[in-house]
């Protein structure tokens, strides 16, 4: 028991980063340093509310939406209308 406290003292003295919270959960670190910041996140508050805030932006950003409105392709295709045909008018 005592090795654990002496573990998860060293362990708060660890200062993670974004990146490595980002690392942890795209399941993107090692074994070894996800349970290392898994004790962290046990007495770590502040840590653990940047995972809480960071989980929600990766929900946020995996929801929307992938393509681009009608409204964006009619623009586009109008666009290489008119370029089009200016091309043709110069030849």
């Amino acid at each position: 028991m005592r090795f654990f406290f002496v573990q998860l003292k060293m362990l708060m003295a660890n200062h993670y980063t974004e990146n490595d919270l980002l690392l942890y959960l795209y399941k993107e670190m090692s074994e070894e340093d996800s349970k290392n910041l898994e004790l962290a996140l046990i007495t770590d508050e502040k840590l653990q509310a940047s995972l809480t805030n960071l989980k929600a932006g990766i929900t946020a950003l995996e929801s929307l939406e992938e393509e681009p409105s009608q409204t964006t392709i009619e623009l586009i295709l109008e666009y290489s209308q008119k370029t089009s045909q200016k091309k043709l008018e110069e030849v």
